[in-house]
Formats: C-alpha cells, sequence, structure tokens
C-alpha cells in the first residue's frame, strides 16, 4: 500500500494590520509623487503634492486643495482652477522650489505679491514680504529727505559750472583736499552743515571752491575757523576758499552724477541772457537749475572721498548706490 504524500505548508499569509500598513505607505508615497496641476486666471502650473505639502500647512488653502477638501472648480482639462491672478503665482511655486524669495531686479509689485501669499494663507512668506516691504518704505523715505540747491552753469565754453548755491555740505560731492575734508568734518562736529547756505563760485582756472555763506555771522565763523586751519581766506568779504584735487567738472558730468549715481532730481531748469554790450558777440547764456539730492546720497559721497576717483572719472552709478 502506497505512503500519503506528504503534508504541503499553508500558504504564508500577511496580517491585517500589515495590510494596511503597507497600502498606507504605497498611497503616501504615490500622494508625494504625485503631480498636480493649476489653472490660475489663465496661467497653468505643474508641481508635486511634496513641494506643496512640505511648504505650507495642512489646513492652508493648497494643501486643502490638493487633499481634496474643498470644493474648488476643475477646468476641462482637470486642472484645479483658481480665479487669481496667475502672474504672482510663479514667485510662491518658485519660493517653494528654492526656499528663498527670489523676485526680478526693481521689483515694485510687493504689495500685490503679499495679498497673493495671504489669500494663499502661506503665512511664512507674508512675513518676509512684509520685511521687504518695510525696508523698501524706509529707504523711499530716506530718499525724500535731502538738500535743495541752485545749479547756474554757462551754455558755452563747454558748459562750465559757475554757481552753486545751497547747503555747504554740498561741497562734498567734489573731490576734495584733505584739508578742506577736516575743514567740514569740524564744522559738522558742532553745527549742521545743511543749515549753513552757501553761494560757491567756480574759478574757471583754479582748483578751488570760493564759498560765501549768506548769513553775515556764519561767514565770520566759518572764516575764521578756515584762517585756524591755513585755509585761504578773503579779507574783504568773508570768502573761504577749499581746494579741490581736480578741475571742476562740467554741468552735464555732474546732472549725469547727480542722476545716475546719488538719485537725484532735477526740480526746474530756465535759461538766463545776459548782454555786456551793445554786440551780441559779448552776449551770455546761462542754465539755472533747480535741485534736489537725499542726504543718504551726500553720505555716501563721504564714505567714497567724493564722486571723482583718482582717474578723473565719475565713479559708476552700481558703486555709488551699493551702499543706498
Amino acid at each position: 500500500m502506497p505512503s500519503p504524500p506528504p503534508p504541503v505548508p499553508a500558504p504564508r499569509s500577511l496580517s491585517v494590520s500589515s495590510l494596511i500598513f503597507k497600502c498606507a505607505d504605497d498611497e503616501k508615497k504615490n500622494f508625494k509623487d504625485d503631480i498636480v496641476t493649476f489653472n490660475i486666471g489663465g496661467h497653468i502650473y505643474s508641481t508635486t503634492c511634496l513641494t506643496i505639502n512640505d511648504n505650507v500647512d495642512s489646513q492652508s488653502l493648497l494643501s486643502l486643495i490638493i487633499s481634496n477638501r474643498t470644493t474648488t472648480q476643475l477646468d476641462k482639462n482637470g486642472h484645479y482652477f483658481i480665479d487669481r491672478d496667475g502672474t504672482y503665482f510663479r514667485y510662491i511655486l518658485n519660493y517653494f522650489r528654492d526656499k528663498k524669495l527670489l523676485l526680478p531686479e526693481n521689483f515694485t509689485e510687493l504689495k500685490q505679491l503679499c495679498s497673493e501669499a495671504k489669500y494663499y494663507q502661506i503665512d511664512r512668506l507674508v512675513d518676509e514680504i512684509e520685511n521687504r516691504l518695510n525696508t523698501t518704505n524706509e529707504h523711499k523715505k530716506q530718499l525724500e529727505i535731502g538738500l535743495n540747491f541752485t545749479l547756474i552753469s554757462s551754455l558755452s565754453q563747454g558748459g562750465k559750472i559757475l554757481t552753486l548755491i545751497g547747503p555747504l555740505k554740498l561741497i562734498s560731492l567734489f573731490h576734495i583736499e584733505p584739508i578742506g575734508k577736516k575743514f567740514l568734518k569740524i564744522i559738522s562736529s558742532y553745527t549742521d552743515p545743511n543749515n549753513i547756505s552757501c553761494q560757491c563760485t567756480f574759478p574757471v582756472d583754479d582748483k578751488l571752491i570760493s564759498c560765501q555763506p549768506f548769513d553775515q555771522l556764519q561767514r565770520i565763523v566759518l572764516a575764521k575757523q578756515a584762517r585756524k586751519m591755513g585755509l585761504a581766506v578773503s579779507y574783504c568779504d568773508d570768502y573761504f576758499y577749499i581746494p579741490i584735487e581736480r578741475q571742476i567738472m562740467l554741468r552735464d558730468e555732474l546732472a549725469q552724477l547727480l542722476l545716475n549715481g546719488c538719485h537725484g532730481k532735477l526740480l526746474h531748469t530756465n535759461v538766463t541772457y545776459e548782454k555786456k554790450s551793445n554786440s551780441d558777440h559779448d552776449a551770455s547764456y546761462s542754465l539755472v537749475e533747480n535741485w534736489f539730492v537725499p542726504n543718504i546720497s551726500i553720505a555716501k559721497c563721504l564714505e567714497t572721498n567724493g564722486p571723482i576717483n583718482n582717474n578723473g572719472n565719475i565713479y559708476s552709478s552700481t558703486s555709488m548706490t551699493n551702499g543706498l
């Protein structure tokens, strides 16, 4: 009689708990790798669920949308449709990807971007944008505080500057000699040079700035200080002369510096005509301009020892504005 066949081992089975965990892990993995596409005001953006969930709170709008916990409408292609300005969402999505806010140079729509970040309930991004807004607003305020002055220049002879009428501090726009810088520093230590108004004349041949304050007491005090320091002084009218390190720049050079490097504004311009004799050849034309320049730009000139480098060239607008 044949022997019975050997027993067949029972198939190995998985417990209910292991099946639940395995399904949960697979679902979680697939969810992370899922690609989700948004139609935001007609702009189409695709990313992964992982990119969204790694950057937002579980109760924020985008998280609720991709987990199907909202009634967000789908477009005809099955994309989540959000009725917002899609041009700003690119910056939000890049913020998720790069973990930092990268914006184009001279970006001027921070308020609109902040509004979008608030809509999507991205608190960390809202805080960063608001910090930038506060910094930008403070910088704008600083650019509105400054000095007003009048610049008179010749329309002939290459447009030479003839006169600068304004606060003594404006002399720092020119690359003055060390003794002149020391003079301004001493004056600034006991009075505000913004309040010392001067009429500075520019000789054609001499490397000097001839300054005469309007107020008689100022003239006496400043001329006395200039004598102590060995600066040239005209005794008859209490003029004092501050030496500079190069020839006086032309009007166009100074205008370029003011506009491109100092956030300056040309407020008003006028042409004056002066006829010295009956001959038209003796007539002269002068350009009279009213300018404004912020205090922080003047301070930058002082930090860099003036806007003119050793080669006699005006510093580029980049080098002048980096510290502003």
